[in-house]
């Protein structure tokens, strides 16, 4: 009898999923990248949770092909490293910075008496959390950065099922004397981990564990536009469907929604994926100057430039700068005279300039 109870409990053991943990080594750290697919699969299923789950999104379409990048603060600049670099306030100390999408782009730059080109979030991690102590901008060719008065921290180590955490962020983004204008961040997040199980992707079938993520928004911007002197608010509430699986840098799928008149509309879907086989390198448009050079290059794009790299005629690689913005200035004076091919590579797509240096 004892035999047979033993047997029964094994062989009830294969119907069911594994509970993994997610700690910090299972998230990108500086200088990691992770290819991933979008997909425009809108009546996808992200309500599906629970113990024991079986996730089945293997028949999600690819639509586009990225890199998510981890970036190294040393190639964030001398201002932003005072701000968050080593010698920062150790709250405010990051491990790295990412593009960030989570303002409403379109709504600042309709408002906004200036061009805002891209955003970026610092990325503080440590065993105990992964918290976002700040932000930089681009604007008119230079790059800012803005310290949060209270600090969001997005994930709390180890994630477990079952788990349930709340954190406010707040970051006041004062843009005089470049514009008479601020916008006011201020992000509630309630996350709980809903559900562990198995999903299945078209890269492969992961243990995994789900999150939800809600954020409620009261963003609001001040303006003065000669006697107009106005706060605008932009309320949203958005929420975030992630399916994390060991060793994977980021979650295997991910699913992020809007609140619209009451109903939550997917507005992107990602999920990790390899290369596609004769993966078209679409073109970047840039221009480089002064060319010939004798030791300072300027690359200008229409998108954000993550990395630079040099090669001689030979191929070989003599340099490589990670960097973030829609203008780049490079230092090459520690290269021969000669000439060389750069390489300007963005989130989308690349570009290859034949440059001549003195």
């Amino acid at each position: 009898m004892k035999i047979y109870i033993i047997s029964a409990f094994t062989f009830l053991s294969f119907g069911l999923k594994s509970q993994i943990t997610i700690n910090e080594t299972d998230f990108l750290q500086s200088g990691d990248s992770v290819g991933i697919s979008t997909s425009t699969n809108l009546a996808i299923d992200f309500s599906t949770t629970g113990p024991n789950s079986t996730w089945d999104f293997s028949g999600l379409t690819e639509t586009e092909y990225l890199y998510e990048k981890a970036k190294s603060m040393s190639s964030a600049g001398f201002i932003i490293n005072i701000q968050f670099g080593p010698f920062a306030p150790t709250e405010y100390r990051a491990s790295y910075f990412q593009n960030f999408d989570g303002l409403p782009m379109e709504d600042l730059t309709s408002f906004l008496p200036i061009q805002i080109n891209s955003i970026n979030r610092m990325i503080k991690i440590d065993n105990n959390k992964l918290s976002v102590p700040g932000y930089s901008l681009e604007t008119q060719g230079q790059v800012i950065g803005f310290k949060s008065d209270t600090i969001e921290t997005a994930y709390e180590f180890p994630i477990n099922y079952g788990d349930i955490y709340s954190s406010t962020g707040y970051t006041d983004i004062n843009l005089s004397p470049a514009a008479e204008a601020r916008i006011k961040m201020n992000r509630k997040r309630q996350s709980e981990v809903d559900g562990y199980g198995q999903i299945t992707t078209p890269d492969g079938t992961y243990d995994a564990l789900r999150i939800k993520h809600v954020v409620n928004e009261m963003d609001s911007i001040y303006i003065e536009l000669g006697p107009i002197q106005q706060w605008i608010p932009i309320n949203r509430t958005n929420s975030e469907y992630e399916w994390w699986a060991k060793n994977k840098k980021r979650p295997v799928l991910k699913v992020e929604t809007e609140t619209i008149a009451g109903n939550e509309v997917p507005t992107r879907i990602t999920y990790i994926n390899s290369p596609p086989v004769g993966l078209d390198h679409n073109t970047l448009e840039t221009k480089v100057y002064p060319n010939p050079t004798d030791k300072i290059l300027n690359i200008e794009s229409v998108e954000v430039i993550d990395s630079v790299k040099v090669f001689s005629t030979d191929g070989r690689q003599v340099f490589e700068q990670e960097t973030s913005g829609m203008m780049v200035t490079l230092d090459l004076s520690n290269l021969t005279p000669g000439v060389y091919t750069v390489q300007a590579i963005s989130q989308k797509a690349q570009s290859f300039k034949s440059i001549v240096i003195k």
